[in-house]
């Protein structure tokens, strides 16, 4: 009977033995598994969880049978803190070096804030169509694709200006629930043009951008993209860019 009692008490610690051990390889490849998503999507410690978090992707991750007719590809990881209730607008037109003013073609949308914090990824893309450029963009659950009619396919060369405001080689920012984020913005430098907005002279060039504006933001948004001058304490924060690439 003894030697019955031991043989099951070996035979358990055999089977935990093996259990622990699978335990420790599933462990290391799970770590493993994060490392590698990490490295693909961007690292982003979350410090706040109230904030809205951002961060470029160096290497965007784009199947290779769709990345040969893209000419331009961006990704973005952004972390969104439960109930960030926000608007995408993408559109081509007329735009200035600084600010949100835009004159153009658009489209906007917003979904269902989520009660819980969520990760979500950004996709923008350039395609040549013939004579005119269409942007594709994914996010959030919705795609869409705009055509930037200001601009053409012969403008996207190394002179065009880009502007984000976050970039791969400086890591994650973060912004409080208030900030209006264009998180891209390119424009011709050589298009230049003197325009009267809103009662003042500005120089205006052909580009587009991608913003995300709080919902509750969506009235000044509209009004600073007509070049309308919001007093103080109504004008909401935009971000700036950090880099021109």
């Amino acid at each position: 009977m003894k030697l019955v009692i031991r043989l099951v008490a070996i035979a358990f610690l055999l089977i935990g033995g093996i259990a622990l051990i699978k335990l420790l390889i599933d462990n290391q490849e799970l770590g493993e598994e994060i490392a590698q998503l990490e490295s693909e999507l961007g690292r982003m410690s979350i410090a706040d969880s109230d904030r809205v978090y951002l961060v470029e992707i160096e290497t965007p991750d784009v199947a290779p049978e769709v990345a040969q007719h893209l000419d331009r590809v961006w990704q973005f990881r952004c972390y969104m803190p439960p109930g960030y209730d926000v608007m995408r607008f993408c559109g081509g037109g007329r735009v200035e070096s600084d600010g949100v003013y835009f004159n153009g073609g658009y489209s906007s949308g917003w979904g269902t804030p989520s009660t819980e914090a969520v990760h979500e990824l950004l996709t923008i893309s350039f395609q040549e169509r013939e004579d005119r450029l269409d942007v594709f963009y994914a996010f959030g659950g919705s795609s869409g694709t705009t055509t930037w009619g200001r601009l053409t396919p012969d403008q996207i060369n190394d002179s065009l200006v880009v502007q984000k405001i976050v970039n791969s080689a400086q890591g994650p920012r973060s912004f409080d629930q208030d900030t209006i984020l264009p998180l891209l913005k390119i424009y011709d430098p050589n298009s230049a043009q003197d325009e009267n907005v809103a009662g003042k002279i500005v120089t205006t060039y052909s580009g587009g951008m991608f913003v995300v504006c709080p919902k509750s933001r969506e009235s000044e948004f509209d009004q600073l993209k007509r070049g309308e001058m919001l007093n103080e304490s109504e004008s909401p924060r935009v971000a700036k860019a950090v880099t021109n690439d």
